[in-house]
């Protein structure tokens, strides 16, 4: 997997990949784990969002209330305010705006109304939990949803948090589609199988290049990207020193989203994914100084991605 300068596990980067349904007392911030959020208690007390009165004017920034500091024994999902959208499948990878608040504060840690990123998460039961998938996929677009768990911050202390998201949409494309674009022909040719996965001719001749390169081999109709946009994406990495494949997301079944311009993904792609019609699939051919550099399995390795592009969360404007 492409990895993080640092893991997103701050309250303030949540949103950026899992959310709340996935996060347990022992939870380490990497993804998965074998509980989720649930409307069950499990924990022998009261359900948390029992005592938390939450907003119901979807599309306004929502205020969360409750007595501080709240006490979570589990983790809890439910549904606030159902959604007049198109119902949400397993699988689906859905966009929200949402908002965190501290439980033992009740301080605002980051809302999308107030300048933070857009998020969202994959609906599988691997991805969120058994009991938050039962959530999800009764959830219709459009709804309000709310989850109290934990998080591990940077330093490695678990954070108990409550969220509040309103579900913008569904990714309503898993691969790219456009117009073809006109690559150089300096690099390997790229096929795609049925399902748009993509695969390079072999290892590419001659110098690999000094700076990241960018060509686009599929131009997108979609919005365009920008900075502190919540991307979302298919990718597949080769290294350019012998072909050979070390990652792919789409081998993985499940989209890869990060904060554009955060710092969270190698230079390589910080910088030049940016300004790229939603749809497109680009070429990034990056040296080892904008990936790696000398650390790491992939150390001293200009890489070759193909990329998805396929959607972008915007900032509040």
């Amino acid at each position: 997997m492409i990895r993080r300068r640092t893991l997103l596990t701050t309250a303030l980067a949540v949103s950026t990949a899992i959310g709340l349904a996935a996060c347990t007392d022992d939870d380490t911030g990497g993804g998965t784990t074998s509980d989720g959020g649930g409307a069950s208690d499990g924990g022998g007390g009261d359900p948390a969002l029992d005592a938390v009165t939450i907003s119901e004017d979807v599309g306004k920034e929502p205020t969360v209330e409750f007595d501080a500091p709240l006490q979570i024994s589990a983790a809890d999902a439910r549904i606030v305010v159902p959604g007049d959208g198109d119902a949400i499948a397993e699988g689906d990878m859905v966009i929200w705006r949402d908002i965190y608040v501290d439980a033992s504060s009740g301080d605002t840690l980051q809302s999308w109304w107030q300048g933070g990123p857009a998020g969202g998460v994959q609906v599988t039961a691997e991805a969120i939990g058994e009991e938050a998938f039962a959530v999800f996929s009764t959830m219709t677009v459009g709804s309000r949803f709310a989850m109290a768990g934990w998080q591990t911050d940077q330093s490695g202390q678990a954070r108990s948090l409550v969220q509040v998201g309103d579900v913008d949409r569904v990714v309503s494309t898993l691969r790219a589609k456009g117009d073809p674009g006109k690559p150089s022909g300096d690099f390997p040719e790229v096929t795609l199988d049925d399902d748009g996965a993509p695969a390079i001719s072999g290892a590419p001749e001659g110098d690999a290049p000094t700076k990241t390169t960018r060509e686009e081999l599929i131009l997108g109709k979609g919005d365009t990207t920008r900075e502190g946009d919540f991307l979302t994406m298919h990718y597949t990495g080769w290294k350019w020193s012998d072909g050979s494949q070390f990652d792919s997301s789409w081998e993985r079944g499940a989209p890869f989203s990060f904060v554009q311009g955060q710092g969270k993904v190698i230079a390589g792609w910080d910088e030049n994914l940016l300004d790229l019609a939603v749809g497109s699939q680009v070429m990034l051919v990056v040296p080892a100084d904008e990936a790696y550099g000398d650390q790491g399995e992939l150390a001293d390795e200009t890489l070759i991605f193909v990329i998805d592009v396929l959607d972008a969360a915007h900032l509040a404007d």
